[in-house]
């Protein structure tokens, strides 16, 4: 970095894309708790076929869309420790126009 102008669009790249991986997370968490809920309804009619070009049945994506969950969960969990907040709020830095 030659200067303390990089440094602090450095520093708002990071908080800027910190904050959309985690809305990311967040959306990624709601589709999947959707999908969970879609193929519930489909466990119901017993473990099925879902596709006629492969073998994935209904307990198979339930499966998968647990695990995904699962992980999602466990981010989640990092993301809520205080040391993981103490790292967001020193990468937090606000672009001020009028400053420059």
């Amino acid at each position: 970095m030659n200067n303390i102008h990089e440094y602090y669009d450095d520093m708002a790249d990071i908080s800027v894309s910190t904050r959309e991986a985690i809305e990311s997370l967040e959306l990624a968490k709601q589709k999947i708790q959707e999908a969970l809920r879609t193929i519930n309804a489909y466990k119901n009619q017993g473990d099925t076929i879902i596709s006629f070009v492969s073998n994935v049945t209904t307990n198979d994506v339930h499966r998968h869309l647990l695990f995904l969950e699962l992980l999602l969960n466990q981010t989640f969990g990092v993301t809520d420790t205080l040391i993981f907040q103490e790292l967001l709020k020193l990468a937090d830095y606000s672009v001020n126009e009028e400053e420059f």
